[in-house]
């Protein structure tokens, strides 16, 4: 929802006394709209899409898992089309984004032994090297393809994080009932929309280079500063189970989150990305 709509969704909800706190919290998002394609001669090469086949430049493969399987098209971004509601300024002016995930959804993102089971790729070049290359034959996760608008839209922290503890028992119920519902939610940048639990620290203890599977361990005074650096990283993309458009299904109606730290983006440095699926 846009802020004049949150504004009214909390004045009819008899909330507004806290309108303050909110707008204290409130992030800025890149909403997408999802229109099915059914001809890809009615979209230009190298627009924004969720599902279907990416644009590739020829000398870019269809990424593969370690073991050489094809890994699933997820989305790609034209980052033109999106730069003008990036209102943090923080994503290239140019370029593609394309996103890959297992196909098997093996991936959950809790160990950095499962990197290889996805990718997120970047290209900064002429639309003219972009083609459309065949979908691999071994591959059987193919979603139905969708173009994207763009919208600037508000977003708001997990309806159980510690931000909204100015909210009685009573009033956050009401907050999740007549306010902030849950709704088909694809983005980028601001809050994720959360079905298990904040992401931030999460990823940053996941990639850390002594995580061996013991969280609490990071709990302790000497990783004080790195989870700290937890609040660098920042919502790259996230997929719902666009189930009705792209015949997509994230586990149990999950969705998928692709992070990525503000300083790998600032140097257009997607390697390093982190992928993450939660469901109900």
């Amino acid at each position: 929802m846009n802020k004049q709509e949150f504004y009214a969704a909390l004045t009819a909800s008899n909330l507004d006394n806290h309108k303050p706190r909110f707008e204290e919290l409130m992030k800025d998002t890149i909403r997408y709209h999802l229109t099915q394609i059914h001809d890809y001669n009615d979209v230009p090469i190298g627009g924004s899409r969720i599902g279907g086949t990416p644009d590739l430049p020829e000398h870019i493969s269809w990424p593969a898992d370690n073991q050489g399987n094809p890994l699933s098209f997820i989305a790609q971004l034209n980052l033109q089309e999106i730069k003008p509601f990036d209102t943090y300024h923080v994503l290239p002016d140019t370029g593609y984004l394309y996103f890959f995930y297992d196909a098997n959804q093996a991936m959950g993102g809790y160990s950095m032994e499962e990197k290889h089971l996805f990718r997120v790729l970047y290209f900064d070049g002429p639309q003219e090297e972009l083609r459309c290359p065949d979908f691999p034959a071994s591959l059987s996760a193919q979603f139905g393809a969708c173009s994207l608008t763009c919208e600037t839209q508000v977003s708001m922290p997990f309806r159980r994080s510690k931000a909204l503890s100015f909210l009685s028992a009573e009033e956050k119920d009401v907050y999740k009932e007549k306010v902030w519902r849950e709704v088909e939610s694809n983005k980028t940048l601001g809050y994720a929309d959360i079905l298990q639990g904040e992401m931030e620290e999460f990823c940053q203890i996941v990639t850390h280079k002594d995580f061996t599977g013991n969280f609490k361990q990071f709990d302790e005074p000497e990783y004080a500063a790195v989870m700290a650096d937890a609040k660098d990283w920042l919502l790259l993309l996230q997929v719902d189970s666009n189930e009705a458009d792209a015949s997509m299904m994230w586990a149990d109606m999950g969705r998928l989150y692709f992070w990525i730290r503000k300083q790998d983006l600032e140097k257009k440095n997607f390697d390093d990305c982190w992928c993450v699926l939660q469901d109900m």
